[in-house]
């Protein structure tokens, strides 16, 4: 192999410059555009993010920023991953034009998006991949001491990294995987490659992983208290007797970059991949184990979803597709002596250009739909001030029953968007706890949610004969409490029913 602790001739920091110009470039939108989207209008607690075994992302979100950060988290986030991008750069050796292509990849393929649109997820997430990439990093510079104190040093600090980023968030568990997969698949390539000497390194990090997995979990007996129904279980609360053929159709739409919107360009890996493949045999030399780890570097890229029987599988838990993505062109870029400046720095610049046009439309999406959720809160609360002039002198209790069908907002939709198509009228069938800090958070008012079953019994039985939205009349006070008729289904049950 050859020096792996260089980035070429290119400076570190002219590399991380260019890292961070693009991402700035990439959610510029976002930045300047202040947007409320789905739980981001939930207040940061004491407890915020134990009950799902996240202590790290609550001690840096409760104890450290003390709540949310709505501009400086994205840009705090977009910052450390740049660095994260040019550090995997290093580790991958790729030199010149080839690390400014990785980090142009990396940091433009709009999986990102669906990680930091959440602002108490954006910078905790970015740290946690960091975390992710030094851990690697620790592992092989322990890996090449010859002092048996340093060795274990450098193991003992990367199982502490690794532990801190999956209390940050428990997916991150598979970033450390896949980059020392893809050192292994790099190193097949070399020609003092030894496989029973891979092996037994790939075995010690393997022992890294699950060392890493045992002080986690112990970590949680003991910082977090226990919970029942935790968030974590809910992804495994349905029934799926298919799981295998599931995850297969999954994995294929995945490949095929047909799963979510922006995912599209994925389709560029798959058949890249099938290309090396084929090129694996047709080569002979160590295609079996060639072919092996690229094909579980692929499969381990949408893997947990797998373990997901609920039937929800958000983007944001594939964490390692922009690594796979930008990885895969680049390798065969620089393999293959594709490196030259006008075509291939044509298609790659397009592929960015690409990415950045999904990212600003996801983002452009979710403002519209935030404005006119903002417009709709603005005018229920005219409403209520008109027509109980003396409520705002009063407790300021309003009950939302209902939802809207899931179509109204469509005309701002775009399709397979996720969390970017949500609106605060819709999700969860209509919640009260969140519709009520929506109008908190985006400034409308601020209301108070009905406490007692007694005041809910008080008003449940006179809400049949309202009408819906925008009606006039869709708007009532009720034994001191202003109920909101916006759909003519009860939405989510409040705590006191």
């Amino acid at each position: 192999m050859e020096n792996n602790n260089a980035i070429n001739n290119d400076s570190f920091y002219k590399l991380l410059l260019f890292s961070f110009f693009i991402v700035i470039i990439t959610y510029g939108f976002a930045l300047t555009n202040f947007t409320l989207s789905i739980d981001n209008e939930i207040p940061i607690l004491p407890d915020f993010g134990l009950d799902g075994g996240r202590w790290g992302q609550n001690l840096i979100r409760y104890h450290l920023f003390k709540g949310h950060l709505q501009y400086f988290s994205l840009l705090l986030s977009l910052l450390l991953f740049s660095l994260a991008a040019v550090r995997l750069s290093k580790i991958f050796n790729f030199k010149g034009l080839s690390a400014y292509f990785f980090c142009g990849l990396f940091l433009t393929f709009p999986e990102i998006s669906y990680q930091i649109v959440f602002s108490m997820m954006a910078d905790v997430a970015a740290f946690g991949v960091l975390l992710c990439v030094l851990s690697v990093e620790l592992f092989e510079k322990g890996l090449e001491t010859k002092k048996i104190t340093k060795k274990i040093f450098s193991f003992s600090i990367a199982v502490l990294l690794i532990v801190f980023s999956v209390s940050i968030y428990q997916a991150l568990i598979v970033v450390p995987i896949s980059i020392y997969l893809i050192l292994f698949f790099q190193k097949t390539f070399a020609e003092t490659f030894k496989l029973y000497e891979e092996l037994k390194k790939l075995f010690l990090f393997g022992v890294i992983i699950l060392i890493s997995a045992f002080v986690y979990y112990m970590s949680v007996k003991i910082i977090c208290p226990p919970t029942e129904g935790a968030y974590l279980a809910t992804y495994l609360s349905g029934n799926n007797d298919n799981q295998f053929l599931n995850f297969g159709s999954i994995w294929l739409k995945n490949m095929a970059g047909s799963y979510y919107y922006g995912e599209r360009l994925f389709i560029i890996v798959a058949i890249i991949s099938l290309f090396l493949f084929v090129r694996f045999f047709i080569d002979k030399k160590r295609a079996l184990i060639r072919f092996a780890s690229l094909f579980v570097i692929l499969i381990l890229t949408f893997f947990i979803s797998y373990f997901i029987t609920n039937g929800y599988h958000p983007p944001r838990l594939y964490v390692t597709s922009n690594l796979v993505f930008a990885f895969i062109i680049v390798f065969i870029i620089s393999k293959y002596k594709l490196n030259f400046f006008s075509t291939t720095s044509f298609v790659v610049g397009f592929i960015c250009i690409t990415n950045i046009y999904f990212v600003t439309n996801l983002f452009y999406s979710l403002n519209k739909i935030y404005k006119h959720d903002r417009k709709i809160a603005e005018r229920i609360d005219d409403v209520i001030q008109s027509k109980y002039p003396d409520f705002a002198t009063s407790k300021k209790t309003v009950y939302f029953y209902g939802y809207f069908p899931y179509d109204y907002h469509q005309r701002f939709r775009l399709d397979k968007s996720e969390i970017f198509g949500g609106s605060f009228y819709v999700w969860d069938n209509g919640n009260n706890y969140r519709i009520n800090n929506f109008f908190k958070v985006a400034d409308i008012a601020e209301y108070n949610m009905i406490e007692t079953k007694a005041q809910f019994n008080s008003i449940k039985d006179s809400i049949n004969k309202m009408p819906i939205w925008p009606n006039f009349e869709s708007i009532k006070m009720i034994n001191n409490v202003v109920v909101v008729k916006i759909g003519a289904e009860e939405g989510m049950p409040i705590s006191v029913e």
